[in-house]
């Protein structure tokens, strides 16, 4: 006699996007040492079992959350980029958001620049992200940049490379003082005169 075994496949227990997405905001909230495997756990409403299963360990959760928060962003960058405006309009739009995102609110900054701080130099990881994170952005800023060259809307002796790099190391630097001073004011005034590099 032949006996048929039949496995039924286990559904899922939770939802893994509503998971990660709140896993994103734990981090930025806590950073990554400072929360425990346990309390992440807790904080996500997932047993521990389930999450090992899905994500892997802390650092496997913490990377993937990591890299939603990053294609996130540069989701949200290219769409402000490429919708219809002046060059200093589209710049304005982009600190904007950033500052709204990074400050407002709880003020936990931004989890990339985060990361960067809390733990580039001894996680090679983290640092090779930041470095293909870095590229992304400038690289379309260089971009926007250019096109506004070939429109008139820049003066043809700028460097479109350089004023990217420059205004992603605003962005950086936007993200870290909103965590420390949680004035967005400040950086919307500090937004403005960084345009003056246009001129």
């Amino acid at each position: 006699m032949i006996v048929q075994i039949y496995v039924v496949a286990r559904p899922k227990e939770f939802d893994q996007d509503a998971v990660l997405n709140r896993a994103v905001e734990l981090f930025r909230q806590r950073g990554f040492r400072s929360a425990s495997f346990g309390e992440i756990t807790e904080a996500l409403g997932v047993g521990r079992q389930s999450l090992y299963d899905t994500f892997g360990d802390k650092d496997a959760l913490f990377h993937a959350a990591l890299k939603r928060y990053r294609e996130r962003g540069i989701a949200d960058m290219r769409h402000i980029l490429e919708a219809p405006g002046t060059l200093r309009e589209t710049l304005i739009r982009v600190f904007d958001a950033a500052i709204r995102a990074h400050c407002e609110g709880e003020g936990y900054g931004c989890l990339m620049a985060n990361s960067m701080v809390e733990m580039c130099k001894e996680d090679a990881a983290i640092r090779a992200a930041a470095v293909e994170h870095a590229r992304e952005v400038e690289g379309m800023l260089a971009a926007r940049l250019g096109r506004a060259q070939l429109e008139g809307d820049l003066a043809p002796d700028k460097d479109p490379v350089a004023l990217a790099r420059y205004f992603h190391h605003m962005l950086v630097g936007f993200s870290v003082a909103a965590r420390a001073f949680e004035n967005s004011d400040v950086l919307r005034t500090s937004a403005r005169l960084s345009l003056r590099t246009l001129d």
